[in-house]
């Protein structure tokens, strides 16, 4: 992957844009189907190299090839996926995403002196959090203020502070999560409102004024801004379980479908992220709700909530939409 990769003219998103609806239409109800953007072509049978052409992908959980496909093809005329069907350049990347909460009964735990799993005072971004009913962990995204009543919170996906529909307001969450020895005086905030209702996997907890708080990421610095994911940019996160792991936007708008603890959920909004370096991991269980950063500015581009361990990719969500959603901003200093 070249260290600088072409931003394509509005033109040319533009019409990927209205290719891309089209495939929404043809193919996002296909089981085989998981999630359709725009963004630049992976060449899976070169180790996933990228191509800086756009077009509109359409990921799946499996690929066919030769003659298995060639029989596909006869049976089911309607699934496959070119670009005649599209109007666009389209490509068929293979990824099998899963979201990145960790709740396996095996302890995650380790010692390091700045540790992310210990209690912190002030609380930032990049640490342990989980609720009151769930055996687990994601990460506490970072701190954001009401548009409504100037009231601080957490922010962090909604199967992180949430995850169940059983789930209201006044749930208490922990900080460290209950899987690192969170308990009752550990208790940081209280699950106030998620933004599912708007396919977006973010929620806030109200803080109850136990801890102070920061603006910083850990590991990282501290947040200056808010910026729209583009093309091409080079982002880095703090997660629970990978730490500062660094990428590169290679899709944008996309639509993301998959098992919440139960039916489908739809996800809009959504970009995709690539290793710099392919060798790099991007994320892991536990690394749900962090946020990702433009690399140069510091400023929050996406909230994580899944990824992809073969290929390796993270998948995002546009901090503006979240934002909005749930009526917050980033607080930029306190």
């Amino acid at each position: 992957m070249s260290t600088a990769i072409i931003t394509p003219n509005e033109n040319a998103l533009e019409r990927s844009f209205i290719g891309q609806q089209r495939a929404m239409i043809k193919y996002f109800d296909d089981p085989n189907v998981s999630y359709i953007d725009v963004g630049y072509r992976i060449k899976d049978t070169e180790n996933f190299k990228l191509e800086e052409e756009l077009t509109v992908r359409v990921h799946v959980k499996k690929k066919l090839r030769g003659e298995e496909f060639e029989q596909f093809k006869k049976l089911y005329p309607e699934r496959v996926i070119d670009d005649e069907h599209v109007g666009f350049p389209t490509d068929v990347p293979v990824a099998k995403y899963h979201l990145d909460y960790w709740n396996s009964f095996n302890p995650y735990l380790w010692s390091r002196p700045s540790s992310p799993i210990r209690r912190h005072d002030p609380l930032c971004g990049g640490i342990s959090i989980s609720n009151k009913s769930r055996w687990g962990f994601g990460t506490l995204g970072g701190i954001v203020k009401s548009r409504i009543d100037g009231s601080k919170m957490v922010l962090s996906n909604w199967h992180v502070l949430s995850g169940s529909e059983r789930i209201l307001p006044g749930e208490p969450i922990y900080q460290p999560g209950l899987m690192h020895g969170g308990e009752e005086a550990d208790i940081i905030a209280n699950f106030a409102k998620d933004a599912m209702h708007c396919n977006i996997d973010a929620a806030v907890a109200k803080l109850n004024h136990n801890r102070t708080c920061s603006a910083y990421q850990k590991y990282i610095g501290t947040v200056t801004g808010v910026k729209t994911p583009e093309l091409g940019m080079t982002i880095i996160k703090s997660g629970v379980r990978s730490y500062v792991t660094m990428g590169r936007i290679v899709g944008i708008n996309g639509t993301f479908k998959n098992e919440y603890y139960g039916p489908n959920r739809i996800i809009e909004n959504v970009f995709s992220i690539k290793p710099v370096y392919e060798i790099d991991e991007l994320s892991a269980g536990g690394d749900s709700g962090s946020w990702w950063l433009e690399n140069d500015t510091r400023k929050a581009v996406g909230l994580h909530f899944a990824g992809s361990d073969y290929p390796e990719y993270a998948l995002a969500i546009s901090m503006t939409s979240v934002l909005d959603a749930l009526q917050v901003d980033v607080i930029l200093d306190d």
